[in-house]
């Protein structure tokens, strides 16, 4: 694409400021990280260049297949679909190229709904057509990342990014890179992994309170071996009032846990209840713009043509993403289904 600009350099990037000086531009905007806001309903992608030329390239769409709010400042929430095609036209979906006289700061600019007075715009080309490709993915997913947060990368724990056949140590349907809870003993993993000065620990350094199996607390659903699932060890009082965690059950001056003392086994209640499993994730959103005119807006028809332009990408970190274990789901059906049946019953 820059052997492109280069090429329309002499058409297009001589332009006279007030004072004289020559601007000079190479309109090379490309492969940008990409910033979005909202206005008047639509979503402005934009990207600003204020070193040599002051210039910038916006992105205004108004599609309802876009995200409906931009509380969460994203694109879409669309990961591993059909890409989002968008058709230029009109004043609701057009790019935008323009050249201004001075510094431009881009969210003052684009996120306000009357720009501000300055800088000047000196120059100011606009699409005709084309078709802009949204196509989106998790950014969470490389081998040296923790897409739950837990303290453990995607490769330590079973990510494959190949085949798809990715570890799920509980069997609860939620592969344990994304899983909070990898042994689904009600104790989140982060919690699970680290061991104080002087307590066991498996080859590999992970906390194990048993010391006998290896097998680290985090991926031990019996962390204590003492017959009793870690799940098990709590209150019925405390499980009847919302609290399921095991680490809340300490019925000794040592400050240790039930779940993590043998002799302390008498002390459970055996339910199906499971931690929340939602987590954040990231997503990143890669935007190209193809088949497509930009038009200079000054009256003279100048008409510049692109087969595809690689606009660049809108990276968000840290949206709330649902997730349900497979007993959760059953649970929540069989709960709509009990309401759609009062429903009807209500309704006959």
């Amino acid at each position: 694409m820059k052997k492109i600009f280069a090429a329309l350099l002499f058409s297009f990037a001589l332009y006279s400021c007030d004072d004289g000086d020559i601007t000079v531009t190479s309109f090379d905007l490309e492969d940008s990280d990409l910033s979005l806001c909202e206005i008047d309903g639509k979503k402005v992608l934009w990207v600003v260049n204020n070193e040599d030329v002051y210039e910038s390239m916006s992105l205004e769409l108004d599609d309802n297949r876009l995200n409906d709010t931009l509380t969460q400042r994203i694109l879409t929430l669309d990961v591993n679909d059909e890409p989002i095609e968008i058709n230029l036209s009109g004043e609701g979906n057009r790019l935008v190229y323009r050249i201004y006289d001075g510094e431009i700061n881009g969210r003052d600019y684009f996120c306000q709904g009357v720009p501000p007075g300055s800088p000047r715009v000196l120059e100011e080309y606009v699409s005709a057509g084309g078709t802009v490709t949204i196509t989106t993915s998790f950014n969470d997913l490389a081998l040296d990342a923790d897409a739950d947060g837990d303290g453990l990368l995607n490769a330590e724990e079973g990510y494959d990014p190949d085949g798809g056949n990715h570890l799920d140590t509980d069997g609860d349907g939620i592969p344990d890179y994304l899983d909070i809870d990898d042994d689904n003993d009600n104790v989140p993993t982060e919690s699970e992994i680290t061991a104080n000065p002087g307590e066991p620990t498996t080859e590999e350094g992970f906390l194990n309170t048993d010391g006998e199996d290896n097998l680290p607390d985090y991926l031990d659903p019996d962390d204590d071996n003492d017959g009793v699932l870690t799940r098990h060890e709590v209150r019925q009082s405390e499980v009847e009032a919302g609290n399921i965690d095991p680490r809340s059950l300490i019925i000794a001056d040592d400050g240790v846990a039930n779940y993590r003392k043998k002799e302390l086994s008498e002390i459970s209640f055996e339910h199906e209840l499971q931690l929340d499993h939602s987590i954040n994730r990231d997503y990143r959103s890669n935007i190209v713009i193809e088949d497509f005119n930009l038009i200079r807006q000054d009256g003279s028809g100048e008409d510049i043509r692109f087969d595809s332009y690689n606009l660049g990408r809108l990276v968000v970190n840290n949206i709330p993403f649902e997730l349900l274990t497979n007993r959760q789901q059953e649970l929540l059906d069989a709960e709509e289904e009990n309401e759609e049946e009062n429903e009807e019953t209500t309704t006959n």
